[in-house]
């Protein structure tokens, strides 16, 4: 008698539109309410899902909610229009959602509350600034090494410049982030920074 050998049994796949729905929903809640509102019953409402969906998929809210903001902001972000200009304008207007209301509203919600954000930031996901941080240095860095610009004396401000400023007029005068704020801090402020050398005159 043959023997049929046993198959293991297969889990129920993951439903990527489900998924899509209930990062969705925590992306809006942020936005709407703050961190404090994205609790898992509330996503789980928002969605039309059962919270025992979202405990399937995710252990707590601070990891749905980090999924959800790898999802809608991702670090690693490729940016290189051949210009340090153009680049550094192209990355923040990705890291400050500009282009996709659902991560815009979340972030300027970020920024009216910036204390609960920063301390779940320190908790879930610490490397996500540094990570950030370091994107624009590669794009600095990226710059010198073409012949763009100098290396400039003051990196440690410059890479701190442009969300500094951001935060502080967001919060001093509640001026909202967009593609122009971007583009008159990194004009006005970054690029007086750095000294561009001129392209070689061709013989």
């Amino acid at each position: 008698m043959t023997s049929t050998p046993l198959t293991p049994p297969v889990g129920r796949p993951r439903d990527a539109a489900l998924d899509t729905s209930i990062l969705r929903a925590a992306m809006e809640l942020l936005g709407q309410s703050g961190i404090a509102a994205v609790t898992m019953e509330a996503v789980a409402q928002r969605a039309g899902a059962g919270k025992a969906s979202l405990y399937r998929r995710w252990k707590s809210k601070d990891e749905l909610l980090a999924e959800a903001l790898t999802l809608y902001s991702p670090i690693d972000v490729e940016v290189d229009t051949g210009s340090l200009r153009d680049d550094l304008v192209k990355l923040y207007e990705h890291y400050y959602g500009i282009g996709n209301h659902v991560m815009q509203a979340a972030v300027q919600e970020m920024l009216g509350n910036v204390r609960q954000h920063l301390a779940w930031t320190e908790k879930v996901a610490p490397e996500r600034l540094t990570a950030r941080r370091a994107k624009v240095l590669a794009l600095l860095e990226r710059a010198i090494a073409r012949g763009e610009i100098a290396a400039p004396a003051e990196m440690d401000v410059l890479l701190d410049i442009v969300p500094a400023m951001i935060l502080y007029r967001y919060n001093t005068r509640a001026e909202k982030v967009s593609r122009a704020s971007i583009e008159r801090l990194v004009d006005g402020m970054v690029m007086p920074m750095v000294r561009t050398i001129p392209p070689k005159a061709s013989r």
